[in-house]
């Protein structure tokens, strides 16, 4: 009331002084009482219509909302014409038509006007609102979707790390289990060795991403419990550059593409077998690559078929890290053997000094 009241009243003086310019004869009090009356009558009918246009009928559909301002206007326009002419008549106003009739004749068209433009503003308002208000909705919706894309993701690689862990603690203890009555020291070493991979599993817990040095270590602990197992038959030579122990891969992803090696060559063959772990820097990419020179691939193996437990998880949880700018190929050796090899982005988990970084021949 008191916003309508106040834009109400600073119209009818700026329109008052437009009269007072246009007469030069005129006073100030003449072009007011001409003037004024009018704006206040407009002043006491406008929150009237704001408010049952923005209350009562913004739910309406528009035709109907037209129609229902129509018949408003039919009940409030008379009042407001008459309550103008009863004003400008107790202040002895200029310009004060001869009866009520004449000021309705002369005011209608004008008043009708000015009703649809203040309608026509509520409108606006009204839309302008609402817009916004989807707009709203529509960020907290996308928002919510991006946040459950992000937890189904992050479930999905969680849930794909889980089946490797226990996958790699059944063949481990079974591999004690072996060993138990027939050389109780080998299974004191192995379980030794076992206690500190799962040391090392509950620190990586959750993590998506390691360091490739502590991928190395964790290798290094799991390979001790295979040299025991093999007894001599299993050699690993393990080459990384010092230039890429900080870069970050996902985690647990040497130990399965190692284990896999070793089930297709010494665990097959039964004869020494020989594997080759390598990790280097290529332009912007990070190769890790696991040869074996085992009984090498059935013939028709493809990876999408044929893929075990641990290479399927590999697999799945390379596309969800790193997405299409991955790779990851598992193929038969020319000499003999498979080369599983994987290529991801390169980043790191410190800043590199500068010079330690190289780039080696693959």
């Amino acid at each position: 009331m008191a916003l309508a009241l106040a834009f109400w009243i600073t119209l009818g003086l700026g329109f008052s002084a437009v009269a007072r310019l246009a007469i030069p004869d005129a006073s100030w009090t003449y072009a007011i009482q001409g003037v004024l009356p009018q704006c206040c009558a407009w002043a006491l009918i406008t929150p009237i219509i704001l408010a049952v246009d923005g209350r009562l009928l913004r739910n309406m559909e528009l035709g109907w909302r037209i129609l229902s301002q129509v018949f408003l206007a039919l009940l409030l326009l008379p009042i407001l014409m008459s309550t103008d002419y009863a004003i400008r008549k107790a202040l002895h106003a200029p310009w004060l038509p001869a009866s009520l009739w004449e000021s309705f004749a002369q005011q209608s068209i004008s008043s009708a006007a000015g009703y649809a433009i203040i309608v026509g503003v509520s409108m606006a308002r009204g839309f302008r609102a609402e817009a916004r208000r989807s707009d709203d909705e529509a960020s907290r919706l996308a928002l919510r979707a991006a946040q459950l894309e992000r937890q189904l993701a992050e479930a999905r690689f969680q849930a794909l790390q889980s089946q490797l862990n226990p996958h790699f603690l059944f063949n481990a203890l079974n591999t004690i289990s072996a060993y138990t009555e027939t050389d109780p020291r080998v299974a004191r070493q192995m379980m030794a060795c076992l206690g500190k991979l799962l040391r090392a599993s509950l620190d990586h817990a959750g993590r998506a991403e390691v360091a490739i040095a502590d991928e190395l270590a964790f290798l290094e602990d799991y390979l001790t419990i295979e040299r025991l197992r093999f007894e001599g038959r299993l050699t690993v030579d393990v080459r990384a550059g010092e230039g890429t122990r900080g870069a970050l891969v996902p985690s647990f992803i040497l130990q399965p593409l190692v284990e896999n090696a070793i089930r297709h060559g010494a665990g097959v063959l039964r004869r020494q077998c020989h594997i080759q772990v390598s990790v280097c820097q290529f332009g912007a990419r990070l190769i890790i690559r696991v040869e074996d020179d085992g009984a090498g691939l059935p013939e028709g193996w493809r990876l999408e078929d044929h893929a075990g437990v641990g290479l399927s998880n590999i697999a799945s949880r390379l596309r969800e890290l790193y997405g299409s700018e991955q790779a990851f190929a598992v193929s038969p050796r020319p000499e003999g053997g498979v080369r599983a090899e994987t290529a991801i982005p390169l980043h790191w988990e410190t800043a590199a000094p500068v010079g330690s970084l190289h780039t080696e021949a693959l």
